[in-house]
Formats: structure tokens, sequence, C-alpha cells
């Protein structure tokens, strides 16, 4: 018994040696387990000596297994029977694979997460190149100090306009009630109480807009913007704006400095006079209101004449403003998308290089720890598990995921190659789909007996003739079950495109089970590749999708 033991074990368990040295290593101690092991139990351990470990244990057969060291952090292999692997992994990321010989698999490995590797390095290169280019920091810096500046200017703009319309508002007073140029004095006090609010309102306006000038705009200037190589344009409207707004300022301290020192004088005299009782005769009130009616004469006119141009100043002060902050804006989105297309070029390069060696080696398990890195590319999964399940159909993990991806519903998923169908046509001739190959193709399931399938065959006529010059083919497959009704339904509907097939099994079709079919009329619609492009288009549906691939 002992001897058949030991014969056995030599027969269908060889040894396997893992040399691996550890580059930054915090490591002690690792252990050698099942990949798939739930349990986790260990097949070979070993102490980690001068950053250097050799692991030597017996493997039946190919699969995938773990290194798993401490804390937890894993390195997955796949290992042959009688391999000799020879690796340097790098401690503090145990995904980076220094070198490595003596397996073809782990070679695999190493090429594939460089490729991904790669990317992340030029995804930094490029940011570091961003982050120290002096334009991105020009033209970002710029943009998140001017857009709060520029808003801010605009706004106190915008109050002083609207102060210039409480002048007009005085003006309509004055005008109501001292047309003479004395106010009558019956009605003083209805006058001096109409006017206090509106000098109260535009004296809040002037004080808001004094304090931006006597604090933003100072401050906002000792850190103003040097003109950087190659954008003169942009510093010389940087400088228009500026010289603009600042003759917008000194317009706005022309005409309401003296008038808003005046009327704050006002003001505050008509709040002693009010509660001081002083105001209560008409003699005092039509003395208080003809005060307000000078300085409305001396001022608000004036202002109300320059409105005009101050709300055009103001409308281009706001353009300029806008454009400025447009041109820094569109010139850091600029750079941005300069170093993006060269990213999505670099990227488009490794996705194709990484996908054919994935391809390449379909049949290794290795290549089953990178197909999440592919989720959306349907076809690579179905080839890659496709060739596994043929090598390896009683692995549980490949099996588990075949099945998965060998459902109608994934099958034909959009992005999918389509199915392949072989059938008979209606005189025996067995016609293939992948025969069309190079053209456009709709995959139609239908039948003799179906009333919309019939219904809808004109317009599928209509599209055949128009679009079939261009590279556009229809495949119809029936689920009739006599044969007769199917050709007289082909003739009569004016089917004139050469391929059709049927199993004549109606719903116990093989076709409608292979692409999961349950009720009729079903489409497919394919690309040139044969890759599924959408499922169900009918009627205008279809008519949209072929004209987006053929024009009109």
């Amino acid at each position: 018994m002992f001897a058949i033991l030991w014969m056995t074990n030599i027969l269908f368990s060889q040894n396997v040696t893992i040399d691996v040295t550890l580059l930054h290593n915090n490591f002690t101690k690792v252990e050698l387990r099942s990949a798939y092991d739930d349990g986790r139990s260990v097949l070979a351990s070993s102490d980690i000596v001068n950053d250097h470990f050799v692991m030597k244990t017996a493997v039946k057969e190919e699969d995938l297994y773990a290194l798993d060291f401490q804390n937890k952090q894993i390195f997955l292999l796949c290992l042959h029977p009688n391999d000799v692997i020879k690796l340097t992994l790098d401690g503090a990321d145990l995904q980076v694979v220094p070198a490595v010989s003596g397996s073809e698999s782990v070679r695999f490995y190493k090429k594939l997460t460089d490729m991904f590797r790669s990317r992340q390095v030029m995804v930094d290169s490029l940011n570091n190149l961003l982050q120290n280019s002096p334009e991105h920091a020009y033209f970002t810096n710029f943009a998140n100090r001017f857009q709060p500046f520029n808003n801010y200017t605009t706004s106190m703009a915008d109050d002083m306009l609207s102060a210039s319309e409480r002048c007009d508002s005085l003006i309509a007073l004055v005008n109501a009630y001292a047309p003479k140029g004395s106010v009558d004095k019956k009605q003083a006090s209805l006058f001096i109480t109409s006017a206090v609010k509106e000098m109260k309102v535009l004296k809040n306006y002037y004080a808001t807009y004094s304090n931006h000038i006597a604090n933003v705009v100072p401050t906002y200037k000792k850190n103003n913007f040097e003109a950087i190589k190659g954008y003169d344009e942009f510093a010389l409207t940087y400088s228009s704006y500026m010289n603009t707004a600042d003759d917008f300022n000194a317009t706005i301290e022309t005409l309401f400095a003296n008038y808003v020192a005046k009327v704050q004088a006002l003001l505050d005299d008509y709040d002693n006079l009010y509660y001081d009782g002083k105001l209560d005769n008409a003699k005092a009130q039509v003395a208080f209101g003809n005060r307000i009616v000078a300085i409305v004469d001396e001022y608000a006119k004036r202002v109300s004449d320059s409105k005009e141009a101050l709300t055009a100043s103001n409308n281009i002060i706001k353009t300029m403003g806008s454009n400025l902050l447009n041109q820094a804006q569109t010139a850091v989105q600029n750079m941005v998308a300069g170093y993006q297309k060269q990213f999505d070029q670099y990227n488009n390069k490794v996705f194709a290089e990484s996908r054919q060696l994935m391809v390449d080696n379909k049949s290794d398990l290795t290549a089953m720890m990178f197909l999440d890195n592919f989720a959306q590319d349907k076809a690579l999964q179905t080839e890659v598990l496709t060739a596994l399940h043929e090598k390896y159909p009683n692995h549980k993990s490949v099996s588990e995921r075949w099945n998965k991806i060998n459902t109608p519903a994934n099958r034909t998923a959009p992005g999918n190659i389509a199915p392949e169908l072989a059938f008979k046509d209606p005189e025996g001739n067995v016609r293939k789909l992948s025969d069309l190959r190079g053209n456009v193709v709709l995959v139609d399931f239908w039948a003799s007996w179906c009333g919309p399938c019939r219904r809808e065959n004109p317009h599928v006529v209509a599209m055949y003739k128009k679009y079939h010059d261009k590279g556009f083919e229809v495949f119809s497959v029936s689920l009739d079950r006599d044969a007769s009704s199917w050709k007289a339904a082909i003739a009569k509907d004016g089917l004139s495109w050469p391929n059709h097939v049927s199993d004549l099994k109606q719903w116990g079709s093989e076709a409608a089970k292979i692409y999961g079919v349950s009720s009729i009329p079903c489409t497919f619609l394919l690309d040139r590749e044969g890759h599924i492009l959408a499922k169900g288009l009918r009627g205008e549906s279809l008519t949209d999708a072929l004209r987006q691939i053929f024009g009109e």
C-alpha cells in the first residue's frame, strides 16, 4: 500500500520550485495556497530571510495559486507541474513584477500588468506636466481670482445703476411736489417722507460701493497678473478691462461722492430735527423740503443725465469680463484636452496591445485574473472563456464563468459577436450567418403565421432596397413548421434577399434557442465585423439605425 501511494504521488504530483526576491520587503513569512480554497489550506510555507525565500511543493495540475504574505497581501500566479520559477517582487506593491523567468504564465502576467501600470505612469506624467505648466498655472490662477472679482465688480456697478434710478425717483418727487422750485406746504410732510426713503436707499448703495473701491479693488490690484509670454492679446484685453473699470469708478466718484456726502448730512439733520420735534410745523417742513430740492437739482439731474452712458460702460465691463473669463477657462480646457488627447491615444494603444496579449494567451488560466479589466469587451470575454473551457472543461471557476456568459441573453448582448447560425434554405442548401461578414446584417426572426411579422416585412423590404448596394443584408430565420407556407410567404411578401433559413421546428427552432428568442418578430442588427449593435429594431427605430450607419 505504501508503495502504491508513493508511486501515485510521483505520477500525479510533480514538484514546483518558486524562488522569490523581495524589494522593499517588510514580510517575514509567506504561504502558498489555492486561489479558490475557501478553507485557505496551506500547501507550503517559508520564512523570508534576507528578503528572499525558496519554496518547493507538489502540484498535481495547472491552476491558479496565491502567495499569501502577512496582512492578507496576496500575489496570484498560475503554476504548472515541474515549474521552476524565479521572481522578483516589490514588497510595497505585490502587483509589480520587476523580473521573472521560468514561467510563460507569469511572464504573461508581468507583460499585462506592466501595460496596465504604464497607463497610470502616463497619467502621472501628464498630470505632472500639466501642474507644472506656467500657462496652466497662470490661467487657472487668473480664473480662480478673476471670476469672484469680476462678479463683485459687475454687481457693484449694477447697484450704482440702481442708485441712479433712485435719483430719477427723487427728480420725479421734486417735479410732483415742488414744480415751481419750492415745496407746497400742504404736501411738504409727504414729500419729505418719500424723499428721505429714496435718499436712504441711495446712501446704502453708495456705502457698499465705496467699500468695494476702498478695499476690494486695491487688494485685488496688489496681486495683479503679469503678462505671460505668447498671450499678449489676452494681456491687452485684461489691461483694457481694468482701465474701463477704473474709468467707470472714477465717473461714479465724480457723480456721487459729494452728492452722497450732502445726502448723508441732510439725513443726519433730518433725524435730529425729527426726534426733537422741530419738523412738526409747516414752515420747518417747507424749509427742509426745499433743502432736499436744492440737492436734487444740483446733483440728481446730473446723475440722471449720465445714466445712459453708465449703463453702456457697465455693459462693456460685463462683456469684457465674461470674455476674459471664457478665454482663461478655454485656455485651461484646451491644455487639459491636449493632455487628455495624448493619454487617449496612448490608452487606446495600450488597450489594443493588452487585448491582443489576452487573445494570444487565451488558453492560459492567468487570463482569468484579468477578465474583469475587459468587462465591457463582451467579445473578448466570450473568446477567452470559450478557449479556457475547451482546455479545462472540468475546471470549476472556468465552467462557472463560461456558463454565465453562455446564456442566450449574454451571447446576444450588444458588443458580442453574433452566435453562428447555419441552417438550410428553401432549396436545402446550408447558409451561414458568418458568410455575410463585411456587411451590416439584420438577423430577422419571423414566421409566415406571424401577423406582426408580415406587417413589418414591407418595411424591411424597403430598407433592403434602399441600402443593399451600400452593404446591407438580411438573414431571415423562420419559425415555420410547414415548408410550403414558408416559401409562399417569402414570395408573396417580396423578400428578395437569398438568405432564408429554417429547421421547420416552429418554437423548437434551434436558432431561436441559440438567440434566446421567445417572441417574434425579433431582430438583431450586426456591424460589418459581426458584433451585435442592437436588438428589437423595427419600423422607425430600424430606419434611424440604418440612417446613422449609411446616411440618407
